[in-house]
């Protein structure tokens, strides 16, 4: 084979790698785009849709897993916000602050079996009887925490100096998700509001501080990605002497115990100065 032929076999050779290096991540582009949560929204599967409406129970235990309104899945748990839902494909998508996506295995008119994110196989079957219905709260008026107001009243001893400290923590209307896995394996939406911390230091009569804290006080001491699934847990008493009072500041997930601690030292004068524990 002379120089002309190895060199015009290669260039085929070259060309051919091209072709299918692009054949491929064509298929590639292409199944990402179909597999992408808009698209899949857009093309969903209506008739599907339709099958799923209505309350449905788990085949196991007959316990109330979900009632299907239009595009909405509701929860019967009393904290669980309800969510956006389609089906594409073979997959059920679920949208609460993010969009999940659980293989359907099997749906019929009174049937619907799916693997949930633990990998566990889940049976539901329809349920006709409407005792259920009031089981799902359709609206979600307060937050976990609403009702959470609560005061403390506290005299810091600090050697010949006291400190009367007067704390009031309530909910603001800065609402916080988090996300948790139901029962049935499927991640929900729960929340919560933020919290505010109204802090009256005083000594012998005299008032030396008075200050609201909120969570965003403290943003230099969390991790950016930490703050907004986090809350203002609490403010608390730690320690004092003849020159300060410290606080602690407890900002946290809610519910959990994941948190960072923020020493609140104020002087006797009513200066105020941070440092993270």
């Amino acid at each position: 084979m002379n120089d002309g032929s190895i060199r015009h076999s290669s260039g085929l050779l070259a060309r051919s790698a091209m072709v299918f290096l692009c054949v491929a991540m064509t298929v590639v582009l292409l199944s990402c785009r179909q597999s992408a949560p808009d698209y899949t929204r857009q093309h969903e599967d209506k008739e599907a849709k339709e099958m799923l409406q209505g309350v449905w129970v788990n085949d196991d235990e007959g316990a109330p897993a979900w009632l299907v309104r239009g595009d909405s899945l509701f929860f019967p748990d009393a904290t669980s916000l309800p969510a956006v839902f389609w089906i594409y494909g073979d997959s059920l998508y679920i949208q609460s602050s993010n969009v999940n996506s659980y293989l359907i295995t099997k749906q019929a008119e009174h049937l619907f079996k799916f693997r949930n994110a633990s990998g566990d196989d889940i049976r539901l079957v329809r349920s006709d009887d409407k005792r259920l219905l009031p089981l799902f709260a359709q609206h979600r008026p307060y937050a976990i925490n609403f009702f959470r107001t609560f005061d403390v009243d506290t005299i810091a001893n600090g050697g010949n100096r006291h400190y009367d400290c007067h704390l009031h923590i309530e909910p603001t209307s800065d609402r916080v998700i988090k996300s948790v896995f139901n029962n049935e394996g499927i991640e929900v939406d729960n929340m919560y509001l933020d919290n505010l911390v109204r802090l009256n230091i005083s000594t012998k009569g005299v008032g030396i501080y008075s200050h609201e804290f909120r969570k965003h006080e403290f943003s230099s001491f969390v991790p950016k990605e930490f703050m907004p699934k986090s809350i203002l847990r609490d403010v608390q008493l730690a320690s004092a002497d003849t020159s300060a009072v410290c606080f602690d500041a407890v900002i946290g997930i809610p519910d959990a115990a994941s948190s960072y601690v923020v020493e609140l030292r104020i002087s006797k004068k009513g200066e105020l100065s941070k440092r993270l524990k």
